[in-house]
């Protein structure tokens, strides 16, 4: 997928670092999108041509229904110029789609994953204001068939979701469940199997939160990743072709899609030592060294976690990944090969040419020896 669209973008920061940085105050436009209805949990990604990410991780926002109108809604920065709309755990998705920037809009996803875009409403429904939000990450016990979160606001009672036991929570490939929640909410509920075995009541902090549930129903709370938590960062040392000027690195953990930096191509590496050289965070698996503002790099590359690593790119295609630094020639990039000047031309010579230039100077060696002997052969006569 990112390769798909590493011509594009993309993205986000570290989670401790951030989302994609949005200006404090930051216009938010609705984006309104209508899909197929094998589209479960649509989510849109979007992104601004510079390659600035609204959102920090693939597939982005999920949309929320629009009533009972069949649309979903989902608010983005004004900056915004790409979407793509996207379901079922990112397994299906549009095309990149083009749109104006600080308009609302509404798109409509046909059967062939085609998308059309308008800009005038498509339903009389009011589209509620923007709310900002934050994530729950839940890791439950294996015996939890559905995993669901329940949250509001106390004292006064105020409730996230309509109907017990709230929202249902989307299970990712690395086992934790995530959801969506209003930023004013200071308390949760965590519950599995329809919501008949839960948490206790947690409270909690206006911030993205980690909570794992124990068989015995007793949990614990973090803010940080408890998977990276403690993880120091590594450095990426790369060495380029010389026609690769400027180079940047671009980082992420797959397969959650989490990136390292907030756009494409990255953060500048820094010559040193006769590599260019960057801090990156220790849980990136993946990486992509690029150049010339993007527009050459190589495949996506595994690396492993937690370790410092060495890239030799001898072009595109080719990139030798390694965790010591390199010696010798396996440290320097192959040099495009010189084209080897062409010989000067000249007549070709014939076989038979050949011949004839050897004769005439035969013949010209038999006339000297016999001008020679006359000459000789005269002069013993006057003697």
């Amino acid at each position: 997928m990112k390769k798909l669209f590493a011509l594009l973008l993309v993205c986000a920061c570290l989670l401790s670092l951030g989302t994609a940085a949005l200006a404090e105050g930051e216009e938010m436009v609705p984006v309104c999108v209508s899909v197929p209805e094998t589209w479960e949990a649509p989510c849109l990604w979007a992104w601004a041509d510079d390659g600035t990410n609204a959102f920090a991780a693939w597939p982005g926002e999920e949309a929320d229904k629009l009533g009972d109108t069949g649309w979903y809604y989902c608010y983005v920065p004004s900056f915004v110029q790409n979407v793509i709309v996207n379901a079922n755990a990112g397994a299906v998705q549009t095309e990149g789609v083009v749109v104006e920037a600080g308009k609302p809009v509404w798109i409509t996803v046909a059967e062939d994953n085609t998308a059309t875009v308008s800009y005038d409403a498509q339903t009389d429904a009011e589209i509620p204001e923007y709310v900002e939000k934050i994530t729950v990450h839940a890791y439950v016990p294996l015996e939890w068939k559905t995993v669901n979160l329940w949250a509001w606001l106390d004292p006064d009672g105020t409730n996230a979701f309509e109907t017990w036991p709230g929202k249902a929570m989307t299970e990712n490939e690395n086992g934790w469940f995530t959801a969506r929640v209003p930023a004013w909410v200071n308390s949760i509920i965590v519950s599995g199997n329809e919501g008949s075995v839960q948490t206790e009541d947690v409270t909690i902090e206006p911030k993205e939160l980690w909570v794992t549930v124990y068989d015995d129903l007793s949990y614990e709370l973090a803010y940080e990743d408890p998977e990276t938590a403690g993880v120091e960062n590594i450095t990426v040392y790369a060495q380029v072709p010389e026609d690769w000027a400027g180079p940047c690195l671009w980082a992420w953990s797959a397969p959650d899609g989490t990136n390292a930096f907030a756009a494409w191509p990255g953060e500048a590496m820094t010559e040193t030592d006769g590599w260019y050289a960057l801090e990156a965070p220790g849980w990136i698996n993946s990486v992509i060294i690029n150049a010339n503002e993007g527009s050459v790099q190589t495949s996506d590359l595994t690396v492993e976690t937690g370790k410092d690593v060495w890239v030799v790119v001898n072009g595109p295609e080719d990139a030798v990944v390694s965790y010591e630094q390199p010696t010798g020639d396996a440290a320097e990039p192959e040099a495009t090969p010189e084209a080897t000047p062409a010989p000067s031309e000249a007549p070709a010579e014939t076989e038979s040419g050949g011949n004839a230039t050897v004769w005439i100077i035969v013949a010209v060696a038999v006339v000297a020896v016999i001008v020679i002997a006359v000459a000789v052969s005269k002069k013993k006569k006057k003697d």
